[in-house]
């Protein structure tokens, strides 16, 4: 009879191995000891939970010296060849969450990965039960010399990359906040796709033939969404598209809150941009989205940082922020297999909730919802020999997890 030791080792093996069939069989251009090698880098990021080159070389499945699995990871993370093939594997994942949905609801945002060698990476996402799975990402470097951080340049490489792994009937409806401007919008149109953002800072509207600050809209907006029209954005670089008005509800301030706590110049702005209304640009028609539903859809935004943080927070995630990589393209090799881990996890927390066990994690006074997210609930179920899981499970999961993304799209 085994033991619970070696039926949770069986288990984990099962999810790999799952995953190495939809691999191998959706992405045949791949070597296969390229991606046997990228199969036991991710069962080494679910052992340890750290995506640097180093811990996964320790953590690696095998008999080798640990020096000598560092130095495979290393080889695995320069390969150009894997590099080039990762658009395959972005394509078969893109293929199994956007293929059925014909217009998808895709967020898309730049996060500081390095904050000292300024690696930034440029991600699109899906929403899903309160986080997000990540389409394609792409790193890029930042430097005084070398601004490729929020450029056209950079923008337009990211879409044609999108582009590239997404399927070729599908027209999503990309989101953005308000760090995208006029210029980003034109390129999305000129994909032949839907854009929908925030519009903040110095700008003026054409309203009645009259140029007015969108700081004028702003007294006129209230909880109940409202359409500004069909006008012009910006009196420079103009752009015509459709405006949509909305104001929060301002939230009651917190009693408790201490007093004399200390202020930073960045609390400030995120505390103007929180209480300002929403002023939302789209080319979308108000025939197919209403101002209601153009809120209702800008609303999941926000889940896109609930997975940076998962990436990045070494309490939290995989602390990718630890990496000493330089290199860009080597980040989008631990980008990648990142997402593989992330999918494992999904898998196990989608089970997880199905069975009951998210109960064994949470307060006994919260009975009616789950607490945790599937990803960390996930992690929490993997590391447990408590917990069997076989291979029907497991398999159930992924297609579970498909049908949660499409009905996601629902505005």
């Amino acid at each position: 009879m085994n033991s619970p030791q070696t039926q949770k080792i069986g288990s984990k093996v099962r999810d790999i191995q799952i995953l190495h069939e939809s691999l191998e069989n959706q992405c045949p251009n791949i070597h296969k000891k390229r991606l046997k090698s990228l199969m036991d880098s991710v069962q080494a990021l679910l052992s340890n939970d750290a995506l640097t080159l180093t811990l996964l070389g320790r953590s690696l499945p095998s008999k080798a010296k640990t020096k000598h699995c560092i130095k495979r990871v290393d080889r695995l993370l320069g390969n150009n060849h894997l590099h080039h093939d990762r658009l395959d594997i972005y394509r078969w994942h893109c293929h199994q969450y956007c293929s059925v949905n014909p217009q998808p609801i895709v967020l898309v945002d730049w996060a500081d990965i390095r904050e000292y060698e300024r690696l930034m990476v440029l991600r699109a996402s899906i929403s899903v039960e309160g986080r997000s799975i990540t389409l394609f990402e792409q790193t890029f470097t930042f430097t005084f010399t070398f601004k490729n951080y929020n450029s056209p340049r950079s923008h337009q490489q990211f879409l044609d990359n999108f582009k590239a792994v997404l399927p070729s009937h599908v027209i999503p409806i990309i989101m953005t906040d308000a760090g995208f401007r006029n210029t980003w919008f034109r390129q999305v149109n000129d994909m032949g796709w839907c854009y929908l953002g925030r519009v903040r800072g110095d700008v003026n509207v054409l309203i009645k033939n009259q140029w007015q600050h969108i700081k004028q809209l702003f007294n006129k907006a209230n909880s109940k969404p409202k359409y500004i029209g069909f006008t012009q954005l910006a009196k420079r670089k103009r752009l015509q598209c459709h405006l949509h008005l909305y104001k929060k509800q301002t939230p009651k301030k917190r009693k408790d809150r201490p007093k004399g706590r200390e202020h930073f110049s960045a609390q400030a702005v995120h505390k103007k941009s929180a209480l300002e209304p929403w002023l939302l640009a789209t080319n979308i028609p108000t025939n197919i989205f209403s101002s209601r539903c153009i809120v209702r859809l800008y609303t999941k935004r926000m889940q896109i940082e609930e997975t940076f943080r998962d990436l990045k927070s070494p309490q939290y995630g995989f602390g990718l922020r630890q990496s000493r990589t330089h290199d860009p393209k080597r980040f989008d090799i631990l980008l990648l297999i990142g997402l593989l881990a992330f999918m494992v996890y999904w898998w196990f927390g989608i089970i997880a909730e199905h069975n009951g066990w998210h109960r064994h994690f949470q307060a006994n006074s919260v009975k009616d919802r789950r607490v945790l997210s599937f990803v960390r609930l996930g992690k929490e179920v993997f590391r447990r020999l408590e917990y069997h899981i076989n291979e029907s499970a497991i398999r159930w999961a992924q297609c579970t997890l498909i049908l949660m993304a499409r009905n996601s799209y629902r505005a």
